[in-house]
C-alpha cells in the first residue's frame, strides 16, 4: 500500500475507485465501505484508494481535541492497510480545507488531482464548507465530471447502529466488549512507558505509566487487560482516569498498568493495552492503606477474569 500525506507527490492513478471519509475507528461500517471499493477496483482493473483526513472536524472547528479520537492517524492507516487498499491519501484537515466549497473540493481534489472514476461514501456523508455538500451534490457533480457515486448503507450489529459517535459513547461508559463488537477489532490504548510518581511502588504495586495521546477516547475506570511490549505479554490491572487518593488530582487523566507477575524496568518502550473487561468505576480513597487494599482486590479480579477464556466477537 502506498501512503501519501497531501496531494503534491501523487502520480496519475489508473481509474481510481475512491472510498471517502474520516474513518475514525475504522469500524465495521467503514470496513464494509472500503472493502466494497477494493472489490470494485479489482473487478474493473482500477486502483483502490482511501481518501481520509488527519483530524476529525470537531478537533479543528470546535477546538476540542481531548478524548475525541478512536484512532490516531498511524493506527487508522494500520487498520486500513489490512483491507487490501492499494493507495491511501491523508489530507491535513484544517480551517482552510474545511472552508472549501463542495464544488471546489470535487473539482480540484477528486477530479483534477485524483481522477476519480467511482466514489464510495456512507449514506449520511456530508462535506464542504458548512457541511452543505450531500450525496445528491456528489451525484450532480458526477454527471458533470463523469464519475459514479456508490453509497454504503448504515451497518447494524445486535440492533445497534455502527457509528463512531456510538462507539465513543460506549467506550466512555466502560462498555469495552460492545464497543469492540461494533469496531470489529479490539480497542487498544498505546503509549510510551514513562516515569510516574512512584506511588504504586510505595504501595507494593508498581505500575507502568503510559504517555497516551490525549486525543484518544479514554474509557475511565479500572480494567482487566492484556499488556504487550514487543513480543511479551502480561495480564494486567489498568487504571484509566484522574488519580483519586490523598494526592491532588491531576488536570489530565492518566493510564497506569499494574502487570501481574512482572518485575523489572521497561521505561521508554511502547506498551499496547487491550482492555478486556471493566472491573469497577473510579473511586476516591482517603488513605494510602485503603488504596493499597483496593489495588490488591483489583489485581485479584483481573487475574480471575483473564484466566477465563473470553471469546472476541
Amino acid at each position: 500500500m502506498k501512503i501519501y500525506y497531501g496531494l503534491k507527490k501523487i502520480k496519475k492513478l489508473k481509474d481510481p475507485v475512491i472510498a471517502l471519509g474520516t474513518f475514525d475507528g475504522v469500524h465495521l461500517g467503514h470496513q464494509q465501505l472500503i472493502k466494497a471499493a477494493v472489490a470494485e477496483a479489482r473487478q474493473s482493473g482500477g486502483t483502490s484508494v482511501v481518501l481520509t483526513f488527519d483530524h476529525i472536524p470537531r478537533e479543528i472547528l470546535k477546538k476540542n481535541s481531548q478524548g475525541v479520537l478512536l484512532t490516531t492517524t498511524a493506527a487508522k492507516i494500520g487498520l486500513i492497510n489490512k483491507l487490501g487498499v492499494q493507495v491511501i491519501v491523508v489530507l491535513k484537515f484544517n480551517r482552510r480545507l474545511a472552508g472549501i466549497g463542495p464544488g471546489k473540493f470535487v473539482r480540484d481534489i477528486l477530479v483534477k488531482k485524483l481522477g476519480v472514476k467511482s466514489l464510495w461514501v456512507g449514506e449520511n456523508y456530508r462535506f464542504g464548507s458548512g457541511q452543505i455538500g450531500s450525496i445528491e451534490t456528489l451525484r450532480l457533480f458526477g454527471k458533470q465530471w463523469d464519475y459514479a457515486v456508490k453509497v454504503m448503507p448504515t451497518v447494524y450489529r445486535h440492533g445497534q447502529k455502527v457509528s463512531s459517535s456510538k462507539i465513543r459513547e460506549l467506550l466512555r461508559s466502560g462498555q469495552i466488549r460492545t464497543a469492540s463488537i461494533l469496531l470489529g477489532h479490539k480497542y487498544i490504548l498505546s503509549g510510551r512507558i514513562i516515569k510516574g510518581q512512584g506511588l504504586g511502588a510505595q504501595l507494593n504495586f508498581p505500575t507502568a505509566n503510559l504517555d497516551i495521546d490525549k486525543r484518544n477516547v479514554l474509557p475511565l475506570g479500572v480494567y482487566a487487560a492484556r499488556a504487550t511490549v514487543g513480543n511479551r505479554s502480561w495480564p494486567a490491572a489498568v487504571f484509566v482516569g484522574y488519580r483519586t487518593s490523598v494526592e491532588a488530582a491531576p488536570k489530565e487523566p492518566v493510564v497506569e498498568a499494574h502487570l501481574l507477575g512482572f518485575q523489572g524496568r521497561i521505561y521508554g518502550k511502547t506498551m499496547n493495552l487491550d482492555l478486556v473487561r471493566k472491573i469497577r468505576d473510579v473511586r476516591v480513597f482517603r488513605t494510602h492503606a485503603l488504596l493499597a487494599r483496593q489495588i490488591a482486590r483489583d489485581a485479584a479480579a483481573a487475574a480471575k477474569m483473564l484466566k477465563k477464556r473470553i471469546k472476541f466477537l
